[in-house]
């Protein structure tokens, strides 16, 4: 058997793969001394089992901070294998890399097109905003680089794993500089034209509400019944949380003024959409008195 396969002590390169119930290899991670030494170690791999490169995405490459590591191993990768075993994979290797002091690695990051066909279908098909939400930790979970497309404005902070970087809308720039460092960046934005040909591993879009959802929302926050009109003219992708938010404030501040909650409702509606009456003139401001 090749040498590159055998489980051993090593010092130069190590390679983690997730492998199926039928042991084809649909994940490879190469942790290596060098960027030299792991294409190295990724060829050998490679040839060694009869793979082709034109099979595989390369998701993330970069430097990978491992102070106060002495070595990597199965072990120490704990978060990887259970984000593969998420997948159905196992995590194997082909032994343990000392790291004999050194504070930083190169590492590259391959998914097999086949894994990633999968992952992005399964996460076209879901619908509801659970769901949604599960789905979303899970891909931030595998530890590539992620576009997210949030049209709806979810809040993504608390699905965040540990290490990773959220941008809102930052300049691509700085989101190459923080990949090539080896860090995991999560780019939240509403404009993905800008990041084309940046490596991210993973791009999510998550859609805007629909007006039935939007309503719903807003009915259960205020206790007022939307009434069929008044969403009309309202911009389907305005259909968000943080437009939402926005109405509940001006909701919120017009009630303690006195308004009536169904009129305070419509009110803030107008608002948000850039409709502001001169004092509200024309507007009966009834009193809860």
């Amino acid at each position: 058997m090749d040498e590159v396969l055998l489980p051993r002590e090593r010092r130069d390169a190590v390679v983690f793969i997730g492998v199926d119930a039928a042991d084809n290899v649909e994940f490879v991670k190469v942790y290596a001394v060098s960027e030299e030494k792991a294409k190295e170690a990724l060829e050998k791999f490679f040839n060694a089992r009869g793979l082709f490169p034109a099979d595989y995405r390369l998701v993330s490459r970069g430097v990978e901070n491992v102070k106060g590591k002495g070595a990597i191993t199965t072990r120490t990768e704990t978060s990887l294998s259970s984000a593969l075993a998420r997948l159905g994979l196992k995590l194997l290797s082909n032994g343990v890399l000392h790291l004999e002091g050194a504070e930083t690695v190169y590492q590259l990051t391959l998914v097999s097109e086949e894994l990633y066909s999968k992952l992005m279908e399964e996460r076209a098909g879901r619908a509801k905003r659970r769901g949604l939400a599960i789905s979303i930790a899970a891909a931030f979970s595998l530890g590539f680089s992620v576009l997210v497309v949030n049209l709806r404005a979810v809040n993504l902070r608390p699905l965040i794993p540990p290490g990773a970087v959220l941008l809102t809308e930052p300049e691509p720039d700085e989101v190459l500089r923080l990949m090539m460092e080896g860090k995991q960046v999560i780019v939240e934005t509403v404009w993905p034209s800008k990041y084309m040909g940046l490596p991210f591993g993973v791009r999510v879009k998550i859609p805007p509400m629909s007006k039935e959802e939007f309503a719903e929302e807003l009915k259960r926050r205020t206790g007022v019944s939307v009434e069929r009109g008044l969403l009309e003219d309202y911009p389907e992708w305005l259909f968000n949380y943080r437009n939402l938010e926005f109405i509940l404030q001006i909701f919120e501040k017009l009630v303690e003024k006195g308004v009536e909650k169904e009129e305070a409702l419509e009110i803030a509606v107008m608002v948000n959409l850039g409709f502001i009456p001169s004092e509200f003139e024309g507007l009966s401001l009834k009193s809860k008195r």
